[in-house]
């Protein structure tokens, strides 16, 4: 009866060793399977997270370009409007200083008739004409009609003085008549002979809309 009782004793142990070593393999199988499904939720995961953070580094790109060609659209725009006020500086100074249509063309007979002087040809009639005043135009051009008498030389003479003139000129009308002379000798030599123009030209001179 010993006997029995010790083999039956030993098989029990032999079970449950046997038992254990199964629950220890299914313990540490299970650990696996949980390590590798937290190992892939975790890879998913990251991958997921990466690509968000790329979209979103992307888009922030795409809104920094965006917002660097506006700025340089920007500066250029205040580069031109800066480059048009100077402009209008440029040109500001070049109008008549008159406040008044009557002032401003008096303006025009000065600088004309000092050029004309200067040249050496003469001023037959100087005549204000109407401007017009149905324009809203920022800039109001001022008429005066003018004839002089003066050889060919004196003329182009004038017309380039005008032309280069400190304030804005401009001729919208010329008229010219002829009439050859003979030269004295001792000016213009052996043969010589010059030609007498009589020009009618109207100039316009240019100052800032006013109340007339």
């Amino acid at each position: 009866m010993v006997l029995k009782s010790t083999t039956n004793e030993r098989t029990e142990k032999k079970l449950l060793s046997l038992q254990l070593r199964k629950r220890r393999k299914i313990i540490v199988a299970a650990f696996a399977l949980l390590a590798l499904l937290a190992m892939i939720y975790l890879f998913n995961s990251l991958n997921r997270n990466t690509h968000q953070f790329k979209e979103a580094l992307n888009l922030k790109q795409d809104k920094l370009a965006k917002y660097h060609q506006k700025v340089l659209e920007k500066k250029a725009v205040e580069r031109e409007l800066l480059s048009l006020q100077t402009t209008f500086k440029q040109v500001e100074t070049a109008l008549l200083s008159g406040k008044t249509p009557s002032l401003a063309a008096a303006e025009i007979q000065e600088i004309v008739s000092k050029i004309t002087n200067a040249t050496g040809a003469q001023i037959m009639t100087i005549r204000i004409l109407q401007h017009d005043q149905s324009g809203q135009d920022m800039y109001l051009a001022i008429p005066v009609e003018i004839t002089i008498r003066s050889t060919i030389r004196q003329l182009a003479q004038l017309l380039y003085k005008l032309d280069s003139s400190a304030k804005l000129l401009r001729i919208t009308k010329l008229g010219i008549k002829s009439r050859a002379r003979r030269a004295r000798r001792a000016k213009y030599g052996r043969g010589a002979s010059s030609v007498n123009l009589v020009t009618t030209l109207t100039v316009e001179g240019f100052v800032k809309g006013m109340d007339t």
